[in-house]
């Protein structure tokens, strides 16, 4: 039996939704309150996130620890561990600051003296520039080539034995010289994480391990594996620079007078360190030169050798993070038969620097069990390009809106141990603006895109909670929460048929961490952008697949990566690229895979490569038939003749996503419309055979579909409401036995034959905790937004809207829809006392033919807005606000 068998039988399905349940030290029936309400209401796990409480790792803590997991054992629900006190996570409640200063993040500092040669006998007050507690790792001198910050590297020249008692004793050479002073300090970097654990080294990830997780075992051991499933670990990252523009050379992040603090002095800002750095850094650079030699150009420009000391640097310290933080914490997770998830900070590109960041964002996560990402305020329906403010600053939403979940899902494919998972923390920091239709409307821009583990953010036994709001069921004061079932019951269908089976995208789009790291580059988000609006699914694929030639195969005609199989690969422009990869690249079009590269090839590789090599290794893959340069614009044209793609549409529709998935060999398309304005309609080819039928989420109900079969193609005409999705699902054993409920692309609907509802309508209101026990309300006269300063701008609650109409049932009518126009957000619908459903967002229809009699008929409508008309918050105020109310028109369509 098929997942969507089970889903429209009503058989029991796993909950894919674990939210975030912060701790206080709330008393023992508040926890256990919160828990019945989560459990109640479609959720069988959740994260205790530890990071608001204030004994973590206390005997507070173990006291709390201990009610909720028991009322969780008594719930047969599952439990997965915050590992941390706050966030991002490596702090150990402390332990690390206390008990191992060692362990502590240090860090590579550059202070310099600028003198003009020739000077003999000079010497230089060297540890005059060290801060207490500071070591010096070395001087470095170099001929400056513009009178600024410009060296050349061909002068580079260690003087460090020339220094004596902290002095350099050296004879300044003719010419404008500067001399690098380069320190290991624990001064700079971002202050929040001075006192977290230094991600680069082993030991010190080993003592966050002893404190947290060995802690957590010693004293549930027997709940590993079967209450307690994992650890939740948050934003981990370097902390070297408060930035999430993190690039090395970036002249913001320099902090003149005072970046480290001490004597004065400029000083551009510090990089991650541990004591072995120099030893890997030399281990991988291709020179008979030490690499410490270079670490001035870390800083500053010095002509081509730059490129590929700045790449050795990302590439080692970003293997470092990943080998000794997240795949260290999953490995003991593992051996304690629990899973490691969560993500790190991929915001605004930082997923592939320094700073917020963790260097690259495929390596930082292959040590977790499921892939992760986080959503908060970053996607808004229509904000598809260009950058916009928000309470956490700019946002730049052609990376958050076409990037960021395609890279995080990807991840999920590529890797076998993540079994196509990837979770993802939502709906945190919305304001109470957020309620269920944006949050349907986020659950399917992320699930569209392939997340299909959903955390949501979060819920807070405190109340009022200033911190991040909205949340879910905030003691009874969400007026929505009475229908989050609605929500959660959709999510966990949607998710479990996007769960155990096989993505399928015919193209993939190469990661360009690597190439940023060298050089000009493109980011990957502007191809997948391209790709989306024209309905041309793909993956993100990180270089170190391809160098790794264990992890891909190559077929006929295409190349294979765990289950996902492409047929071509798309690379973003990037002025440098590792000589590794062309080889691969060769191999690749060797073997009839076409490789696009976007703009140019590149002119130079990543690593210390002769030119000359590099040169005659491109050549080579120039001269292949399957290898082109072509503009951005070129792509879309030359994938369509090539005939990689599994959907057509006959219109150009911006706002349509699908995702292809294959279940228990069964086609799943799911398609979703992202705009909160237009109706999708159009005709659709999919590169499907068999008896396609339609599938409604929301509603679980399946359609019939009429549709033509062109010998490669399945084309049906697809119909979507703004905020609407529906799956497209080809079965395998044809069409099953299913109660088949008429759909509108089957159904012909008269739009000129409609009943309006007249203006007649009584209303009254009932906030939260108030329903259902509702008032009379003078104020509000008709249909409208009931927000208006003149009438109720300040209500949060319900508006029931009461009236009655006439009806004659005409013989040649076999559906009735009732269609309430524009409501602001949740419509809960009777008719004559019999009730026809909710409505979380748009489509705002219901099926009436059998509710309806001839003759006077009543209807009610309550509609629920949002907290935020009566407590706004600083979460709310970067974003307009929508109306309340029930709007409309008001009307009945008879369909034939």
């Amino acid at each position: 039996m098929g997942k969507m068998t089970e889903i429209v039988n009503g058989t029991s399905i796993p909950s894919y939704i674990t939210p975030l349940f912060w701790q206080h030290g709330e008393n023992e029936h508040i926890l256990r309150e919160e828990i019945k309400q989560m459990h109640e209401n479609g959720i069988n796990s959740f994260v205790i996130e530890s990071r608001p409480h204030p004994d973590f790792l206390g005997d507070m803590w173990w006291r709390d620890l201990d009610i909720l997991l028991d009322e969780a054992r008594k719930r047969s629900m599952k439990v997965w561990l915050f590992d941390d006190s706050s966030y991002p996570s490596g702090y150990a409640a402390g332990r690390i600051r206390d008990l191992h200063p060692e362990y502590l993040k240090v860090y590579l500092a550059e202070k310099h003296v600028d003198v003009i040669g020739p000077l003999k006998g000079s010497s230089f007050l060297i540890q005059a520039w060290l801060d207490e507690g500071d070591e010096l790792i070395g001087v470095i001198a170099a001929k400056r080539i513009d009178g600024v910050d410009v060296i050349d590297a061909d002068t580079l020249i260690d003087v460090s034995r020339q220094v004596h008692k902290g002095i350099l004793y050296w004879d300044v050479p003719e010419g404008d010289w500067r001399v690098f002073i380069l320190i290991r300090t624990r001064n700079g970097g971002e202050e929040h994480t001075k006192d977290y654990l230094n991600p680069l080294q082993q030991e010190a990830v080993g003592a966050f391990i002893h404190h947290v997780h060995e802690e957590h075992y010693r004293r549930y051991a027997s709940d590993f594996g079967q209450t307690i499933v994992g650890f939740f670990t948050d934003e981990p990252r370097f902390g070297n620079v408060a930035s999430y523009d993190g690039s090395l050379g970036q002249k913001q992040m320099e902090f003149p007078y005072g970046g480290i603090k001490g004597p004065s002095g400029y000083s551009q800002f510090v990089l991650p360190y541990a004591d072995s750095l120099i030893a890997e850094l030399d281990a991988e650079w291709e020179d008979n030169v030490s690499y410490k030699l270079y670490l001035p150009l870390l800083w500053y420009e010095g002509g081509e050798r730059t490129h590929s000391v700045r790449f050795t640097y990302m590439n080692v310290v970003s293997r470092l993070y990943a080998e000794n933080y997240t795949q260290q914490i999953g490995d003991w997770c593992r051996t304690h038969n629990v899973k490691l998830i969560g993500h790190v900070v991929e915001d605004n590109g930082a997923h592939a620097r320094l700073g917020f960041g963790s260097g690259h964002f495929f390596r930082a996560i292959k040590g977790q069990d499921y892939s992760g990402l986080d959503v908060v305020y970053q996607i808004w329906p229509e904000y598809t390009s260009g950058r916009f403010t928000t309470p956490f600053g700019y946002l730049n939403t052609e990376f958050f809106y076409w990037g960021m979940t395609k890279m995080a899902t990807s991840a999920a494919h590529l890797d076998p141990k993540k079994q196509g998972v990837t979770i993802c923390e939502a709906f945190g920091a919305y304001g109470w603006q957020e309620g269920l239709k944006l949050m349907k409307w986020i659950t399917d821009h992320l699930c569209v895109r392939g997340v299909n583990f959903l955390v949501p953010h979060a819920f807070s036994p405190k109340f009022p909670d200033l911190d991040c709001p909205p949340h879910f069921y905030a003691r009874g004061e969400n007026p929505q929460w009475r229908y989050f079932n609605v929500w959660s019951t959709y999510a966990n269908r949607v998710c479990h048929l996007l769960s155990g089976g096989r993505h399928v995208a015919p193209i993939a789009v190469i990661y360009h961490a690597e190439a940023e790291w060298s050089g000009s580059y493109q980011p990957f988000e502007e191809i997948v952008k391209t790709l989306a609006l024209h309905q041309i699914d793909c993956d993100v694929i990180p270089i170190d697949t391809f160098v790794n030639e264990e992890e891909y195969q190559i077929l006929k005609g295409k190349f294979q990566v765990n289950e996902e199989q492409y047929r071509a690969i798309v690379v973003p422009y990037a002025e440098r690229l590792p000589e590794a990869f062309i080889k691969c690249l060769m191999k690749l079009q060797d073997n009839g895979i076409h490789v696009l590269f976007i703009r140019d090839y590149p002119t130079a590789s990543s690593t210390n490569t002769k030119p000359h090599d590099f040169n005659q290794l491109l050549a080579k893959l120039k001269q292949g038939n399957y290898a082109n340069a072509i503009a951005l614009d070129e792509l879309v044209p030359r994938i369509r003749t090539l005939g990689y793609y599994d959907v057509e549409v006959k219109t150009y529709e911006e706002a349509l996503r699908y995702y292809h998935y294959i279940q228990n060999a069964e086609s799943l398309f799911f398609f979703t419309n992202e705009s909160r304005q237009k109706t999708v309609q159009t005709h659709v080819r999919l590169r499907a055979e068999g008896v396609p039928l339609a599938y409604d989420a929301m509603n679980n109900q399946v359609h019939a579909l009429h549709y033509t079969f062109d010998g490669e193609f399945t084309i049906i005409c697809l119909k979507l409401a703004p905020y609407d999705s529906v799956f497209i699902v080809f079965l395998e054993d044809g069409l099953g036995n299913y109660e088949f409920y008429p759909h509108e692309t089957s159904s012909t609907t008269d739009i000129n034959s409609f009943l309006e509802l007249p203006d007649n309508w009584i209303t009254s209101k009932a906030e939260a905790k108030q329903y259902p026990d509702f008032e009379l309300e003078e104020k509000i006269h008709g249909l409208g937004n009931i927000s208006l300063p003149e009438i109720l701008p300040d209500f949060s609650g319900t508006i029931k809207y009461e009236t009655t109409f006439e009806f004659e049932r005409s013989q040649s009518v076999s559906k009735v829809i009732l269609d309430l126009g524009e409501v602001y957000e949740i419509a809960d619908v009777w008719m004559n006392d019999i009730h026809l459903g909710v409505r979380i967002c748009s489509p705002y229809t219901f099926e009436a033919v059998k509710q309806l009699k001839d003759g006077i008929n009543s209807l009610r409508i309550e509609v629920t807005n949002t907290l935020v008309r009566k407590m706004p918050s600083a979460f709310d105020r970067s974003m307009p606000q929508e109306p309340s109310g029930l709007i409309g028109p008001v009307r009945i369509y008879p369909i034939r």
